[in-house]
């Protein structure tokens, strides 16, 4: 599989190359590299510790997954475990969204750990162009992604859903209307 390596405040050496290839080559055991239609990954060092993120593009879905750690090696070998159970996750979901019912699939999905409360400051502004899709299909979108939420444009209302992750560990769902 061919993917771009992007490095920020850090030189990737040959050997560190040729580590991310040996994991990488680990996950794709997983999946067909086919079903990729492209991947980066990022390579950077914040105040003395390595941070490397991995998006993979997958036909309608983006995964992507990041770690941290003092050590190199280590990161890597995380990252590539943790892309590993994010894409067995997303071929079970894609069997299974054949066979269940959107009901099924939100109480199938694990619990999340309450996150440390952060200050009310807006620091980082995205767009992205809102896609049709199932629930289920935004679900796992949400999932592969890692996300506590996703906004999305229901395919069977033609409004715009989000789907979030409550506190006690179940999918809510909030329906725009006017």
């Amino acid at each position: 599989m061919k993917y771009n390596i992007y490095a920020k405040d850090i030189p990737v050496t040959d050997t560190m190359k040729e580590h991310i290839d040996k994991k990488l080559a680990k996950v794709f055991r997983a999946i067909d590299e086919d079903h990729f239609t492209s991947m980066d990954v990022r390579v950077m060092k914040e105040r003395g510790l390595y941070k490397v993120e991995i998006t993979g593009h997958l036909p309608g879905f983006v995964v992507r997954v990041e770690e941290r750690g003092d050590d190199f090696y280590g990161v890597v070998e995380a990252i590539a475990n943790t892309l590993e159970r994010r894409i067995k996750r997303y071929k079970e979901r894609a069997r299974m969204r054949h066979r269940a019912s959107a009901k099924e699939i939100l109480e199938a999905i694990p619990e999340v750990p309450d996150e440390e409360e952060r200050g009310l400051q807006i620091t980082r502004t995205k767009r992205f162009s809102i896609k049709p899709m199932k629930i289920d299909e935004a679900l796992l979108q949400m999932e592969m992604l890692g996300h506590t939420f996703f906004v999305f444009r229901n395919v069977d209302t033609d409004e715009v859903n989000v789907l979030y992750l409550r506190k006690n560990g179940t999918v809510g769902l909030i329906e725009m209307s006017e």
